[in-house]
């Protein structure tokens, strides 16, 4: 048996102009909207596309932007199809520019075509002949339409079944090209919608000076409110002497044995979130500022490594606090510490820094 070439696919890439050639050509693979065109849910089919192939690429010969475009193969075919085909392909080179074959091939002709035409409520044109090409007539007709098929469609009080039929699939299943249509009419209605309210605003200003003042009479009621709500204890305040009230510098951090039984260069870490380290030196016990001098972070202590550390630019501190690594300038501060009854009282209002030699100062540590 001979073969033949037949489409197995077809779509339609982004940039259609909306000429309505390709429903044209092919009606019923070939759905023109508002602003673009789709393919029908039965071109989808292969069963549907192969004995549909010459309109199909007539179609895609006939769009002006080129972005209809079809996938074919190969199938065996009767020879009265070949024979048809062969003529169809004979004909259509056969009749010159401008002019209509009297007598068109079956294959050519598109038989949807008076169908879809008497569904949209079309009405003959009055320069064809009735026994015309169907495919010329539908041409002309759309032609003497404003807006083609699409317009009229829109105008049309019922939805067409294949526009109904795409709206009932969930977007994310849609073709490219019909998701595209989906996404400019939604895009229209938004756009329609917020127009019309604009406009209903524009011709109804009773409506707007109502709501205003419902509006600005809330809003000074609620003013009044919290007003009356905090009056008082404003009033109160504003008799009362202005004191900046700031937390106390002063932190116990607990009975010098405590810190006594702690082994040489160990840290304690219990007042870390009042901003004390709490360190044992030979001798001595010592209170060390937690901000890092190198930019204010806080360094972290890894027991481990027997070091500060600070994650934000990697310098590195002994456990006295001197500065061995790392991009800090120099040693951690100390505050001031001293022992009242047995019990250690850090004062962070009084600091000392080892480059200026404080860390000599006898306030800056507890000897023990």
């Amino acid at each position: 048996m001979p073969k033949k070439d037949l489409v197995t696919k077809v779509w339609i890439e982004e940039g259609c102009i909306v000429c309505d050639a390709c429903e044209t050509a092919a009606p019923d693979v070939f759905e023109v909207l508002e602003e673009t065109c789709i393919i029908r849910p039965d071109a989808m089919k292969v069963d549907f596309t192969k004995p549909r192939t010459q309109n199909i690429e007539d179609a895609a010969e006939e769009c002006p932007v080129d972005v209809i475009k079809f996938e074919t193969a190969s199938f065996e075919v009767s020879a009265e199809e070949a024979a048809a085909a062969e003529a169809a392909a004979k004909d259509s080179e056969a009749v010159p520019s401008g002019e209509v074959d009297p007598a068109p091939s079956p294959a050519a002709a598109s038989p949807v075509a008076p169908a879809v035409a008497a569904k949209r409520g079309v009405a003959a044109n009055p320069g064809v002949a009735a026994d015309a090409d169907p495919t010329l007539a539908a041409l002309l007709t759309t032609a003497n339409a404003r807006g083609g098929a699409a317009m009229r469609e829109r105008n049309s009080a019922v939805i067409p079944d294949v526009v109904a039929e795409w709206r009932r699939v969930a977007p994310e299943k849609l073709p490219p090209d019909i998701r595209h249509a989906r996404t400019l009419e939604i895009a229209a209605q938004s756009a329609a919608k917020e127009q019309e309210r604009e406009q209903k605003e524009k011709t109804d200003p009773d409506r707007r000076t109502v709501i205003g003042s419902i509006a600005l009479g809330a809003g000074w009621a609620a003013f009044g409110g919290a007003t009356a709500i905090s009056a008082g204890p404003a009033f109160t305040r504003f008799l009362m002497p202005n004191v900046l009230e700031e937390p106390d510098p002063k932190v116990r951090v607990g009975s010098i044995e405590k810190y006594s039984e702690m082994p040489p260069n160990d840290v304690n870490e219990d007042f870390k979130p009042q901003g004390v380290w709490m360190i044992r030196q030979e001798g001595q016990i010592a209170a060390l500022n937690i901000i890092c001098t190198h930019l204010g972070c806080i360094p972290n202590w890894l027991p481990n490594d027997r070091k500060f550390k600070c994650p934000c630019h990697g310098s590195g501190f002994k456990p006295s606090g001197i500065n061995f690594e790392g991009p800090a300038p120099r040693p951690l501060e100390r505050f001031k510490i001293l022992e009242v009854e047995g019990q250690i009282i850090v004062d962070k209002s009084k600091k000392f820094q080892y480059e200026r030699g404080d860390w000599s100062n006898p306030d800056s540590f507890v000897a023990i």
